[in-house]
This record gives C-alpha cells, sequence and structure tokens, in this order.
C-alpha cells in the first residue's frame, strides 16, 4: 500500500506540470460554460421560433456532454501510457516492486476517480445551474429536461461513464505507435463515440436501438435519456438495467484490452 501512496503522491506533484492533466482538470468545466450557458444564449438569439432547432441543438448537447467525460479522460491516460512506452519508463517499472501491471492499475483507477469527478461537474453543474435553459419541446409536448434528472442518478452514470477510461486508455496505448497515431485514434474514435446520438430519432427509439449497443457509452446515455424524456417504448429497458448490461459489457472488454496490453508489453 506505501508503494502505491508514494505513487499517488508523485502523481498529485506533477498534475499541476503536466499540460495534459491541466487540458482535462479545464475541461469538464469548459464543457459545462459551452453546453451550459453559452448554447443556449446563441439559440436564444440564432434561432428565435424556431423550437425544433432549439430541441435538436439542446438534446445533442446533453448525449455529447454525458458521452464525452470518460473518453477524453481515456484518450488523455492512453497518451500518458505513449509517453511511457516512448521514454522507456514501462522497462524500469518493470523492475520494481510495483510491476508494469500494478502501475497501470493504478493509473487506471487514478483516472477512473478523475473522470467520475469531471462527469458529476458537467451533468450535476447543467442540473444546478441550466435547469431553466434546458427547456425543449418534444412530441409536442414542452419539457424540462433536467428537473425529471435526479442526483442519484446523476452518479450512478458518472460512475458507469467512467469505465470508458481503461478501455479506451488501453486500446490506445495498444495500437497507437506513437502520440501522432493516438492522435487519429482519438480524431476516429469521436465519430464512433457520437452514435449514441442516434437514440434521439425516432428510427432508433424500439428494438433497433440496441443495434446502437456496440458502442459502450450507449449503455449510459440511453438510461439518461429515458429519464430526462418522458416517453417510452414497450422495448426499454429499466435505467439500472442499461447501467447493469454497460457495467459488465465495459469490464469485460477493459480485462481484455489489459490482457493486450501487458502481452505487448511483455509484463506482469
Amino acid at each position: 500500500m506505501k508503494k502505491y501512496l508514494g505513487l499517488l503522491k508523485y502523481e498529485m506533484k506533477t498534475f499541476f506540470k503536466d499540460p495534459m492533466s491541466l487540458f482535462f482538470l479545464g475541461y469538464p468545466f469548459l464543457m459545462l460554460l459551452i453546453c451550459g450557458f453559452l448554447l443556449p444564449a446563441i439559440l436564444d438569439k440564432t434561432a428565435s421560433g424556431n423550437t425544433s432547432a432549439q430541441t435538436v441543438s439542446l438534446l445533442i448537447s446533453f448525449v455529447v456532454i454525458i458521452s464525452l467525460g470518460g473518453y477524453v479522460m481515456g484518450v488523455l491516460l492512453g497518451f500518458s501510457f505513449l509517453d511511457n512506452k516512448d521514454e522507456n519508463t514501462l522497462i524500469s517499472i518493470a523492475a520494481t516492486p510495483i510491476t508494469v501491471s500494478g502501475y497501470t492499475n493504478f493509473k487506471v483507477a487514478y483516472s477512473f476517480v478523475l473522470s467520475t469527478l469531471s462527469n458529476l461537474v458537467m451533468i450535476g453543474g447543467l442540473k444546478l445551474f441550466s435547469s431553466d435553459k434546458y427547456v425543449v419541446e418534444y412530441m409536442g409536448v414542452s419539457i424540462r429536461l433536467l428537473d425529471n434528472l435526479s442526483w442519484v442518478s446523476i452518479v450512478l452514470v458518472s460512475l458507469v461513464g467512467s469505465l470508458m477510461v481503461p478501455l479506451v486508455a488501453l486500446i490506445v496505448a495498444s495500437t497507437a505507435k506513437n502520440k501522432i497515431e493516438g492522435f487519429a485514434f482519438m480524431k476516429t474514435g469521436g465519430l464512433f463515440v457520437m452514435l449514441p446520438l442516434l437514440a434521439l430519432l425516432t428510427a432508433f427509439s424500439d428494438w433497433k436501438q440496441y443495434i446502437l449497443g456496440i458502442m459502450p457509452n450507449f449503455w449510459f446515455t440511453k438510461p439518461l435519456l429515458c429519464e430526462v424524456l418522458p416517453f417510452s417504448d414497450p422495448s426499454d429497458l429499466p435505467f439500472w438495467a442499461y447501467l447493469l448490461i454497460g457495467t459488465v459489457y465495459m469490464l469485460i472488454l477493459a480485462v481484455l484490452t489489459h490482457k493486450v496490453f501487458m502481452k505487448k508489453n511483455n509484463s506482469r
């Protein structure tokens, strides 16, 4: 335990010296500013009277802010692992009592906590500060989206959403040879992460929604949409069922990618 406490102290000391860490520190507040204040203000000015445009824009921003928290933290952690590989620090770690596996697990756990806090800032911040701005017209009904969102739901989704961190990080670290390839993965992966946006379409409101389930973030995005929108389909699962399936799915993928990462680094 002492060796990990020492590693935690080191991470905390270097946190504010790392540009990537500073970016992630400001990222949730930047997203909250954009989605919670700037976007609604812009829509009030530019989409006056066009309730359809306002509704679509606000729903999209809501899904984006849910989907991206764990993904962004996972990419940044993946870049950190690529730095370790470039600097051959993983080889040095392998000779210490911590081991590469222990170091990887520590970094994943550390980043998971940061991602959870980030999700709480973004989603909880929207509820606290922008509830009056997230009022949409959906199927002819005026809905205050965030009023229907409970704090228990926000915490659970923040936790499950952060399971994206090990999955994304270890895929980046296992497949990219350097940061340039890592950036390419980030751009390509960002497109796939947006697939749950299709759940907003009526075409994916029935059983076809589960086609989107190939993307892990569907399983914590869809239940929040079910919470905030007062319309449901017989094919919808209970809130907890989506999260349970998503948790199991992402843990399985994380274990598999962890094994691939360890194999590529010839470490235990």
